[in-house]
């Protein structure tokens, strides 16, 4: 969340950010409670230095009548106050969580189609009418999606003997990229509790929900290994004379309502995927350069597993209610002709830190917020698309980039 400070301060630059957005939030409502909430509690005070001066002159012997009368009547009062206040703080908290991050200048406005394009690398060329991915799976039966969804649904599949091996070496050769980058490698819990999915803003008060919940355990199964990584160090002071950085290994679990008019056929939008996230805190002066270094990262495994792709901005509407700023890599379709996005990146600045406790202490001993950053290295269901469409041969043969083929055993599929 955002300071409240820094709301009142910066009320046009917070209003801004949430029409640029697209969201609807009363800012004056939560301005007006933080000033009621404000007085009573200067009034809760007031009273308890009261009633502590009528302790002080009943202590070690018999109150007068009229001192226990006042302390009764001052009882009186310093409940129906907490009582007001209790009512104030729930309505406030609420709305205060919902205040997204500001945007950072250069985010261009609108939805995606306003993405700004920043590069791109030189296309595939294919001297044939190339397949997309399902015909390719016809061929080489690597999805299995008829009996995922009769034994969980519509969006969930069984991976298949060569599919596996793919998955598993670029995973492993992702991990190579990454650990080079200074990145530890860490398996996380697939389930955190409420107040995690909530603090890192994956559990929206309003709104479409998007996550697998178990209400009667107050549990939620993991849409990204982000959750729990930044769970990880809530309420502790960190040590951040080097940034911390993980490469959180995890399967994620996304309900995905209402992503049926996307694009979402076969493998690239699923319920259940598996994914290596780059996740990083830092001082606050180190985030700006760090969301490069991580986009680097991501282009760097497009280059290696030499999948043509391109970098774009993402415009506000684009932006989850952490995010400060944001960048798309898409990966080249030759089958759709389209770009598509593969992975991103977010600068999530101090928001999920403020809402977790996760602080660290500046060049001048104080206690500061931590920044928190997020990049996907490769995802299960949009890397091995991007590795089958952008590698096949005429003959629907698939010939593996050798940073994969190391692991895989073979330059072919």
């Amino acid at each position: 969340m955002l300071d409240i400070r820094f709301i009142r301060d910066n009320t046009k630059e917070v209003r801004d950010s949430i029409a640029r957005r697209g969201l609807a939030l009363d800012v004056d409502e939560l301005l007006e409670l933080d000033n009621s909430r404000r007085q009573l509690v200067a009034k809760l005070e007031d009273n308890q230095a009261q009633r502590n001066v009528v302790a002080v002159k009943s202590d070690g012997g018999k109150p007068l009548a009229e001192q226990i009368s006042l302390g009764k009547e001052l009882k009186s009062q310093h409940e129906a106050i907490e009582a007001e206040l209790g009512s104030i703080n729930q309505r406030y908290t609420e709305l205060l969580s919902a205040v997204p991050n500001i945007i950072s200048d250069g985010t261009p406005d609108g939805d995606e189609e306003n993405n700004l394009e920043l590069e791109r690398s030189p296309e595939i060329k294919l001297d044939f009418e190339p397949k997309d991915h399902l015909e390719l799976n016809q061929l080489h039966n690597l999805y299995d999606f008829k009996a995922g969804a009769k034994v969980a649904g519509n969006k969930f599949y069984f991976t298949r003997h060569k599919a596996v091996r793919l998955w598993q070496s670029v995973q492993l050769a992702a991990q190579d990229i990454a650990q080079a980058a200074g990145y530890e490698l860490v398996a996380v819990p697939h389930l955190v509790t409420t107040e995690i999915a909530s603090g890192t803003g994956f559990l929206p008060r309003d709104g479409e929900n998007q996550n697998y919940i178990v209400a009667d355990q107050s549990l939620v199964l993991i849409a990204t290994s982000e959750i729990p990584l930044t769970g990880m160090h809530k309420d502790e002071v960190l040590d951040l004379e080097k940034p911390l950085k993980y490469a959180g290994i995890s399967p994620c679990y996304r309900l995905e309502a209402g992503s049926y008019g996307k694009f979402s056929k076969g493998l690239y939008r699923t319920h259940q995927f598996e994914k290596l996230e780059l996740y990083v805190f830092c001082k606050a002066d180190q985030s700006s350069a760090l969301l490069q270094d991580i986009l680097s990262i991501e282009k760097e495994i497009c280059n290696q597993f030499e999948v043509p792709y391109r970098v774009v901005r993402s415009a506000s509407g684009e932006l989850g209610a952490p995010a400060y700023e944001k960048y798309d890599v898409e990966y080249y379709s030759p089958a759709d002709k389209k770009y598509r996005e593969l992975t991103s990146c977010s600068n999530c600045t101090d928001y999920q830190s403020r809402n977790l406790n996760i602080k660290y202490r500046d060049e001048a001993g104080r206690l500061t917020f931590a920044h928190t950053l997020n990049g996907t290295a490769v995802v299960s269901s949009r890397m091995p698309i991007a590795i089958l469409e952008n590698h096949q041969t005429a003959d629907g043969k698939i010939k593996l980039p050798k940073a994969i083929a190391k692991y895989y055993g073979s330059n072919e599929l």
